[in-house]
């Protein structure tokens, strides 16, 4: 049995106390909400104290699906030897100040297993679970990085001037200007007179270098190429392609989104604006309905003059 108080107040569970409270935060939530509006309530909702005290996880997920307004989904083990989470792991956690909703459900997360644990963003929903388990939902990026691989020509035989000659330049027998037919550079007209140009690596080798870059610092033992089994990344035409998990994707190049922070007025009234253009809004045009005639006085010399003459 539990008894739930959803809103501003808390919510409490018989059999252990789970206290937590939110800004009445205000989101519209139409039928099928996008990534982006899921994502925007795990940052701008703020539980206003956290208080769990062995409670089972099945219910934290419930509590903080509510609280958020959000379907959390779980990976949940079907039974003792299968893969997932246990719903009946107790967790306990205490927090004093507002917290982001996302923060919490990652603290809860860390007390769920002993495994690697995180969440993916789905169309209208947030799942959470091991990370061998959502491994297995995948989908496909393209990041161009041509850019990150341009590699200026450089030269290493750079003439060198010899200031010793200036002396004699430009003075011939007799003091005439003719010139002595001497070169200010040392390395002038030996072999070739070119500067030999250094070997530059391939786009294909920095490319190489790129992807060992990412694959090392980025969840590494998640990736094939390191034996893991969380996303495969290759290199082709100045673009990486990734097949990944969302919370590969997410360490790599971040949310094509950033929703508006909107919080309560209780914390604040300040909203965030978006990084990205939208093209979705509703566009207007002005027409010109009438243009009126009308006298304009202008200072002249210190005396009013009117279009009429007048002084």
């Amino acid at each position: 049995m539990r008894r739930l108080a959803l809103g501003v107040a808390a919510a409490m569970f018989v059999g252990g106390t789970a206290l937590g409270q939110v800004g009445s935060t205000s989101l519209s939530a139409p039928q099928g909400e996008s990534k982006a509006i899921v994502y925007g309530k795990l940052l701008s909702n703020y539980l206003q104290t956290v208080e769990f005290n062995e409670i089972p996880l099945k219910n934290v997920v419930e509590f903080l699906s509510q609280m958020g307004d959000i379907d959390i989904l779980a990976k949940w083990a079907e039974d003792f030897s299968s893969e997932g989470l246990d719903p009946e792991k107790s967790i306990t956690l205490q927090l004093r100040k507002p917290t982001p909703l996302l923060t919490v459900l990652e603290l809860v997360m860390d007390q769920a297993t002993e495994e690697e644990t995180t969440w993916i963003l789905g169309e209208g929903y947030v799942e959470v679970g091991t990370k061998d388990m959502l491994n297995k939902n995948k989908y496909v990026m393209i990041y161009p990085v041509r850019e990150l691989l341009f590699e200026p020509t450089g030269f290493d035989n750079a003439p060198q001037m010899d200031l010793s000659r200036s002396q004699n330049f430009g003075s011939g027998s007799g003091g005439s200007s003719g010139g002595s037919g001497q070169s200010l550079f040392n390395n002038q007209g030996s072999g070739s007179g070119r500067q030999n140009q250094i070997q530059r690596s391939s786009e294909d080798e920095l490319a190489d270098e790129l992807i060992d870059i990412l694959t090392t610092i980025v969840d590494p033992y998640q990736w094939e190429r390191n034996g893991g089994e969380g996303g495969s990344i290759r290199y082709f035409r100045g673009s990486l392609l990734i097949n990944a998990s969302d919370y590969l994707h997410r360490q790599v190049g971040g949310y094509p989104f950033a929703p508006a922070r909107v919080r309560s007025q209780q914390l604040s009234s300040t909203i965030v604006a978006p990084r990205y253009v939208s093209l979705t809004g509703s566009v207007g045009f002005s027409r010109v309905i009438d243009i009126a005639e009308t006298e304009v006085p202008i200072l002249v010399g210190g005396k009013v003059v009117r279009s009429g003459g007048g002084g």
